[in-house]
């Protein structure tokens, strides 16, 4: 089996480098994935990849998880430390297998901070991976303070100048509004989807509070819709 063939360094680099890029291709295959989750199967089933797709969810077979996350976790520190190259798109990779599995090591979280910063990653995308994250993770104390930053880039995108976008050009506004408005509704239907599946989930809830005192700030139609009639004082 792969596991046997998996003993020596070399295989294990092998097996991994065609599992993270199996599930690379299983988001450019289907860009509508909405859940991440594992399939109890002690035992590999040979010449089989172990990432399933099933319609919009994504399944990793447990036998490689042993095998993926010390790779990757590995890999990226070898970076961290200099001790290794990695390009932007091996990065966005590595760190995407990564949080899918361990979405509280925060310095996979630190490294796609950097590739936001520098424009090789959309802040959208990276919210999109924490929602995954949190579909299997719906606690991960890590996964809510990061899109709290990614948050607050997009809204300094959306609104340059701060809470008040009326510096901002005329022909912007209404596209960056769009965005934002977007952005804040989806982030709001996250907060939702983690509470469900944990109850008592105080992260999923104290992030919502967040997201609608610094996003939501004056939306009178997003604070109705999630408070129903909302009087204001």
């Amino acid at each position: 089996t792969i596991k046997k063939m998996a003993e020596s360094e070399e295989e294990v680099d092998v097996l991994v480098q065609r599992v993270v890029k199996d599930i690379n291709n299983a988001f450019k295959k289907n860009p509508n994935i909405d859940e991440i989750g594992l399939i109890p199967c002690p035992e590999a089933r040979y010449n089989r990849s172990p990432i399933v797709l099933v319609e919009n969810k994504l399944g990793v077979e447990s036998w490689c998880v042993k095998f993926l996350l010390p790779y990757v976790h590995n890999k990226l520190l070898l970076f961290r430390q200099r001790k290794q190259w990695l390009d932007r798109d091996a990065l966005i990779d590595i760190t995407c297998t990564l949080l899918l599995l361990n979405p509280d090591f925060t310095t996979a979280w630190n490294v796609r901070k950097e590739l936001v910063q520098c424009g090789a990653l959309n802040p959208e995308k990276d919210l999109y991976l924490g929602k995954l994250a949190l579909t299997k993770f719906p606690k991960s104390p890590e996964t809510w303070i990061h899109r709290r930053w990614v948050l607050q880039r997009v809204l300094q995108e959306c609104c340059p100048q701060g809470a008040g976008c009326k510096e901002q050009g005329e022909a912007d506004r209404p596209a960056q509004a769009e965005r934002l408005q977007r952005v804040l509704q989806e982030e709001m239907k996250v907060c939702s989807e983690a509470a469900g599946r944990y109850p008592s989930n105080y992260n999923a809830w104290s992030h919502r509070i967040w997201v609608l005192q610094h996003l939501a700030k004056g939306n009178i139609k997003v604070l109705s819709v999630h408070f129903g009639r909302v009087s204001l004082t």
